[in-house]
């Protein structure tokens, strides 16, 4: 893809400069017929031809390369897979040459798909809340029960003209006081459903937690660099089990560190919040203290970010190594060459998430259960094994989950076993850049965020209908 951009980009770029094909293959040094199969994309250009290419036309390889065009092109691609869209045909190998031919229309044909995605999403979300939300379960009841009891009441005063005036005032006591608390539900209602409409708001301090990590990418350099110049003081603290004693640092040392990020935190507005913000930072000083990031980094690199392999380098459990790859800045720190993103999530054996670090573009419903043709419920039939899964969502867009689950809790005979399932998930794009790159004979699963937010009625494991059904 990247490649049909680049012909396409010179030859616009050449057009702009008002260089003449010929003109602009006689600087370069190749004939003019070679040019116009670079431009056709026949044939690829790259290296030192690239550069003086770049020179001639007065403009960065970057802007010509269509680096930072990869993922507005796989953007493209996932739109022209939707749902909606898949009967219109549309030519996707052109993809690239309206991009290098036209960016600006390329760009906002992308604006207007993540338009309208977020407005399609928010809906879900809305509706996956008026599902499973307690809160509201628990609010209409109370409006119920309290309408009864008004009912109740004016159909004494209504049906009975022989009540004792105070037994009438009793009654009409009764009316007061529910129509009061009526009042009272009703304006919790309303608060509840302003702050969703509201999209810089966050319902719940999980919500209010998760915005933060999501602003930060679930990267915090401030604490990486701190948490490496005090990894040397794990090895002081034995016997004490490493992750205990990186801990026990964390919360003597970055504390204050902790608690500054968190003061300047406008998406923490509850106490509770922070209070979870804290504990939350905490475990991610902790972890930056165990593995700094260097090390890190260069392991991950070194083994194709194959997890398993960096927690026996390490001596780090898979967790710890799952979370600091889901931690990693979006650039290397010698700025040379962009790391893979990747997200976790933690389920215990109900299915429940217990832990989340988001990832671009993969949603996850906060009040329903995620949909169980995800590895991360299948891994558990499996302990102790990596699976790997290719899933295409409703929308398009295709990830890579990698999911292993875990024994926990007490060991021994007769003792219950527990799993706790730890999982990965990375853009098909960033998969082919680890280990774990699924080849054209990997199949790919039909998944879904969630049965009632998913349109494949036709899904033999569906438990609810989906939304607008």
């Amino acid at each position: 893809m990247v490649e049909s951009i680049l012909g396409a980009r010179i030859r616009e770029t050449r057009r702009r400069a008002g260089i003449t094909q010929s003109e602009l293959a006689r600087r370069i040094g190749i004939s003019a017929s070679y040019l116009n199969l670079i431009e056709r994309n026949k044939r690829r250009i790259a290296g030192p031809l690239l550069v003086r290419t770049a020179e001639e036309l007065g403009a960065e390889i970057s802007e010509l390369d269509g680096a930072s065009e990869r993922r507005l092109v796989e953007t493209l691609h996932e739109i022209a897979h939707l749902p909606a869209l898949v009967a219109l045909e549309v030519e996707t190998e052109s993809t690239g040459e309206m991009l290098g031919r036209y960016p600006g229309w390329a760009r906002a044909l992308a604006a207007l798909a993540r338009a309208e995605h977020d407005a399609s999403q928010a809906a879900r979300q809305m509706a996956d809340r008026l599902t499973h939300d307690p809160f509201l379960a628990e609010t209409v009841h109370r409006m119920l029960s309290r309408v009864a009891a008004v009912r109740s009441a004016v159909e004494i005063l209504t049906d009975f003209d022989d009540i004792e005036p105070h037994q009438r005032n009793r009654f009409t006591g009764i009316i007061r006081d529910e129509a009061a608390a009526l009042t009272e539900i009703g304006e919790a209602l309303a608060t509840y459903f302003e702050k969703t409409e509201a999209a810089d708001e966050r319902l719940t301090p999980l919500d209010e937690v998760e915005a933060l990590l999501e602003s930060n990418g679930n990267h915090f350099a401030e604490l990486d660099a701190a948490g490496a110049e005090l990894s040397g003081l794990v090895n002081q603290r034995q016997p004490m089990p490493p992750l205990v004693a990186a801990h026990a640092i964390a919360q003597e040392f970055l504390a204050g560190a902790v608690g500054e990020i968190i003061d300047k935190a406008p998406q923490l507005e509850t106490t509770a919040a922070r209070n979870r913000a804290r504990q939350v930072l905490i475990d991610y000083a902790t972890r930056a203290i165990l593995l700094p990031l260097d090390g890190c980094i260069a392991m991950a690199t070194e083994h194709g970010f194959d997890f398993e392999a960096i927690a026996r380098q390490s001596g780090a459990d898979v967790m710890t190594i799952c979370q600091r790859l889901a931690s990693l800045p979006p650039r290397h720190p010698d700025d040379t060459e962009d790391l893979p993103s990747f997200g976790y999530f933690r389920a215990n054996a109900s299915g429940t998430i217990i832990e989340m670090l988001g990832l671009s573009g993969l949603s996850l419903p906060r009040y329903a259960a995620a949909c169980p043709l995800w590895a991360l419920y299948r891994a558990q039939q499996m302990p102790e094994t990596v699976l790997r899964q290719r899933a295409v969502f409703p929308n398009g867009r295709r990830f890579v989950f990698l999911a292993r689950s875990r024994r926990t809790g007490a060991e021994g005979f007769n003792q219950p076993r527990h799993y706790l399932t730890d999982m990965l998930a990375l853009s098909e794009e960033d998969a082919a850049r680890t280990v774990y790159a699924p080849d054209t004979a990997t199949p790919v699963e039909e998944v879904g965020p969630a049965c009632r937010l998913c349109p494949r009625h036709t899904c033999a494991h569906r438990t609810d209908d989906p939304l607008g059904s």
